[in-house]
């Protein structure tokens, strides 16, 4: 596992200002949630990213309708041997993304699992948003099927769905903002606290913090 300390915010918003939002991907190996990640946080796209090993924290500072917000973001593994360790992640989540590959009808299977897992380990039920990536290879034909499945999903669950590409960006920044806008509209104590002194998340098992230059640390973030 790791922790890594990464903005890519066009403002340096005052931390103190900022509103945490605790964000959790979810879903099987190999459907781009890390290339997701990657594209918000860096607007970057690795097509031979390596697979995630147990899980990695990022951070990025972000400005949605005038509002600044530190979005917390934990990248998990979709490796079944890290199964057991994922409810330290989505636990105290305000949202969970789970990711399905749209060339992947399987796929879909784990986003139901994480569904069930994340209602039978959690008190308060996080905002659930299930991502279709990968759109960048969209054929009608051969993946309307998934969609649809996809759609009967979200249905039954009264979740929202989504469409990206990783790879070309497309849908990525919209989808992090009308998720944040989803959190603003249910404002309460259990989906939002405001920053503290404290801007680091509590350390996970077996996580170790990336060091930073002296530059880095002194540059304001989230």
């Amino acid at each position: 596992m790791s922790f890594q300390f990464l903005e890519n915010s066009s403002e340096e918003a005052d931390i103190y200002e900022q509103t945490v939002i605790k964000i959790v991907m979810l879903g099987q190996c190999g459907t781009g949630k890390t290339s997701i990640v990657n594209r918000f946080v860096k607007d970057q796209f690795d097509p031979e990213i390596k697979t995630t090993v147990g899980a990695n924290f990022f951070l990025r500072s972000i400005n949605v309708d005038g509002l600044n917000f530190c979005i917390r973001l934990w990248d998990t593994s979709g490796q079944e041997r890290f199964n057991s360790l994922t409810p330290l992640y989505y636990r105290n989540s305000n949202i969970a993304i789970l990711v399905y590959d749209i060339k992947d009808i399987t796929s879909l299977e784990k986003v139901k699992y994480w569904i069930k897992e994340i209602h039978n380990n959690v008190k308060i039920m996080p905002f659930i948003v299930i991502v279709g990536n990968k759109m960048d290879q969209y054929d009608e034909k051969v993946d309307l099927k998934t969609l649809n499945l996809a759609k009967s999903v979200t249905e039954q669950i009264g979740a929202d769905i989504m469409h990206t590409s990783a790879k070309t960006g497309e849908g990525i920044t919209e989808m992090f903002e009308n998720i944040t806008r989803k959190v603003i509209k249910n404002r309460s104590k259990n989906v939002m606290q405001k920053v503290d002194s404290d801007i680091t998340e509590k350390p996970m098992p077996e996580i170790k913090k990336v060091g930073k230059t002296e530059t880095e640390k002194k540059t304001k973030c989230c």
